[in-house]
């Protein structure tokens, strides 16, 4: 499979962060164009693809997560192991477009979609409306070997703001600089259950010990991202030192800073007492019911704003975690909204989908249905089609995505590369 990882060394070359993919777009339209598909391109940047009398669409999303020294990506080899030095790597979802380039050359009868931005909400999926030629979806956007994936969770982001008050400081006053960083990270949804830390929150507790006033707060990454760092500049009376060793302070010239946030008390409140991770947990399934991340605290232009990710099994249950995190910023004098809806896609056992399992079993016995805790581009895009499509996910193992530890096994990119090309044979009978 060294075809499949040269094209992926190609694409983690070309910039393609959520917002940033006009490069990358325009390397999938060449290269398609190439090899004889045809291409159509629609208003957000969706690019769909397709060659001959396809069955089988395989998709993909072309933007990434960010964070660190992405420009350009630094692959590390360990092994069989895929790394980047000093940022995340990009094989969510890069695999997966490789997976698929792969497939290009090796098919006359295919179908491909690589959708845009669903690092930043599923955008593209969302307003997807091109008609798709296949009868069968197959995303690549999973991040287990021998999975099956079926079902997901549904999304909603809450944006919590307050315009800002400042008061005057005592010029005598201590200032201090609070710091929480190098903290693992992870992703908000599938790594919400393994007790990441969230520098924020370990920020917003040391916070609440003491009696301190706010001059300015940031902290995070991405919304849908734990967050790895966060920082505080505060004034306090007294001497200050925490108990937290994964915290640093440092000690800032008196007079360097001349005002305080009036709602500091709201604010540390807000922080403390937030409640991060998992909120329900669905027995059935083995994973999260309900979950929500605070990814994101900004302080800009006189406004504090908190950017979190809620996430739910079932749109009921998303829509009641929604408005209780609304609730719970008004009650603390900030002003809250939601945004960015996509519903959970319900777990159906589909033929296609026991057709996925009996190819993958050659593979892996113990191939298993599974539901994941976080969002697929597969029920936004079956659902606004005219007719009835069957989506099943699958995908390489893909080990810490949204951080900088982020690996993917070149074995299993392997075996999954050839998972996809049975499955596209099974249905040229």
């Amino acid at each position: 499979m060294e075809s499949i990882l040269e094209h992926f060394k190609a694409i983690t070359a070309i910039p393609r962060c959520s917002y940033h993919t006009t490069k990358m777009k325009e390397y999938i339209c060449e290269f398609a164009h190439s090899l004889g598909f045809g291409v159509h391109e629609d208003h957000v940047g969706n690019i769909l693809c397709h060659k001959g009398a396809p069955q089988v669409c395989l998709q993909a999303h072309y933007d990434m997560v960010c964070i660190g020294n992405t420009h350009p990506i630094e692959i590390v080899m360990e092994g069989t192991l895929v790394k980047a030095k000093n940022s995340t790597l990009g094989a969510d979802n890069g695999m997966g477009m490789a997976i698929m380039f792969w497939a290009m050359e090796h098919n006359e009868n295919l179908e491909c979609l690589f959708t845009v931005d669903e690092e930043v909400g599923l955008i593209g999926a969302m307003q997807f409306r091109l008609p798709l030629k296949s009868s069968y979806l197959l995303n690549l956007d999973a991040e287990e070997e021998g999975e099956i994936y079926i079902g997901c969770a549904g999304g909603m982001d809450v944006i919590a703001s307050l315009k800002l008050q400042y008061m005057p400081l005592d010029e005598e006053i201590k200032l201090y600089e609070i710091s929480a960083f190098n903290f693992t990270g992870g992703h908000s949804g599938v790594d919400i259950d393994k007790k990441i830390p969230s520098a924020i929150k370990a920020l917003g507790y040391e916070l609440l010990k003491h009696e301190v006033l706010l001059v300015s707060l940031h902290g995070g990454e991405r919304r849908n991202a734990i967050p790895k760092s966060a920082t505080a500049i505060v004034a306090s009376k007294t001497p200050l030192h925490v108990e937290d060793t994964r915290l640093h302070v440092k000690s800032l010239e008196k007079g360097s800073h001349t005002k305080y946030i009036a709602q500091s008390s709201s604010i540390i409140k807000a922080l403390g007492a937030f409640a991060q991770g998992v909120r329900e947990w669905d027995r059935e399934l083995d994973i999260p019911s309900m979950s929500i991340n605070l990814g994101i605290v900004s302080d800009f232009e006189g406004v504090l704003r908190f950017d979190c990710a809620a996430r739910a099994m079932d749109d009921e249950n998303l829509a009641i975690l929604a408005h209780e995190t609304v609730a719970f910023f008004k009650a603390l004098g900030f002003d809250a909204v939601q945004e960015g809806w996509h519903g959970a896609w319900k777990p159906e056992m589909t033929l296609f989908a026991q057709r996925v399992q009996g190819v993958m079993k050659e593979f892996y016995p113990h191939a298993t249905f599974k539901a994941i805790h976080a969002g697929l581009e597969c029920g936004e895009l079956i659902m606004r089609q005219a007719k009835k499509i069957e989506a099943v996910s699958i995908g390489p193992t893909i080990r810490y995505p949204h951080s900088q530890r982020e690996e993917c096994d070149m074995n299993s990119v392997s075996n999954t590369a050839f998972i996809v090309q049975n499955i596209i044979n099974t249905y040229k009978e």
